[in-house]
């Protein structure tokens, strides 16, 4: 940093430049920053070791992306964390990412609805009429359903790393490291489809972010959530719950109105992250 500052001074503007009080505040800063946003560091320097202890070298940019879009991690950070774990990120696959999400932003709900007024958009799912809320609020709902066994089938180490609901179908995206098998496809489906059988209902809870955090629900990072939260669960109480996350809604009141579950393809998003499509009923 002195050095830094010393080659500032060689500026007519900054030639009394005091390197004592620039470190002196850059620190402060520094050190405020860190304890803003360390929680998302811890995971970000945790995901990219695990990609690290399986041989891969290149950080799928599909994860560095979920990263800057779920909990702020700028690209800029996950390079730094990057060259300090000795794995390396994409700058131009990650400019691209950005520039398509920006793109399909701007066409918006107008486009994928026929030209409705949207009467629902979280950016997730967005419905335009009430129909169509029907039709996502069930599809939102077996999301929920898919992403849990999608972990009882393949590990703990799943981690969502996006989701798009259209009238039609959701498509989730998910890191494993490789193909699913047709076994393993038809286990996954097998769950939701037994779960929905069941009926069970699905309630919520409301209650604060740290209390939230110790019942286990799934969730992103914590800078995605506020203060209060809503923890969405399937099951008769969210001790015994076999499905439990942090959501917004909406849900069905019982799995059972999801109708019948299906996987209709499983294919590669990108390097170390997996892509499945689904429709119900």
């Amino acid at each position: 940093m002195r050095l830094v500052v010393d080659q500032y001074r060689k500026f007519p503007d900054y030639r009394n430049l005091n390197s004592d009080i620039v470190i002196k505040v850059f620190s402060e800063e520094y050190e405020g920053y860190k304890e803003k946003v360390g929680p998302e560091i811890k995971a970000t320097e945790k995901i990219f070791s695990e990609y690290k202890a399986q041989g891969k070298k290149l950080i799928p940019p599909a994860v560095i992306f979920g990263l800057h879009q779920s909990a702020g991690v700028t690209f800029d950070i996950s390079s730094d964390i990057a060259e300090e774990l000795g794995v390396e990120v994409d700058r131009k696959a990650f400019e691209q990412d950005l520039d398509r999400h920006k793109k399909i932003s701007r066409a918006g709900g107008e486009k994928k609805f026929g030209g409705h007024g949207l009467i629902l958009n979280t950016g997730e799912l967005k419905a335009g009429s009430e129909e169509e809320l029907k039709k996502v609020t069930r599809l939102h709902t077996a999301t929920h359903l898919l992403n849990q066994a999608l972990r009882d089938v393949l590990g703990k180490d799943v981690r969502q790393m996006g989701s798009d609901i259209t009238v039609e179908r959701t498509r989730f995206d998910f890191t494993f490291p490789r193909k699913m098998t047709a076994d393993e496809v038809k286990k996954v489906e097998k769950i939701v489809n037994e779960k929905i059988e069941e009926n069970l209902p699905v309630g919520f809870k409301e209650m604060p972010k740290t209390e939230a955090e110790a019942t286990g629900a799934l969730h992103f990072f914590k800078s995605k959530y506020p203060e209060r939260v809503k923890i969405y669960y399937v099951g008769k109480s969210l001790e015994d719950a076999w499905s439990k996350e942090f959501c917004g809604g909406p849900h069905v009141t019982r799995i059972g109105e999801i109708g019948k579950f299906r996987i209709i393809k499983e294919e590669a998003s990108s390097a170390g992250v997996r892509r499945i499509r689904a429709i119900v009923g």
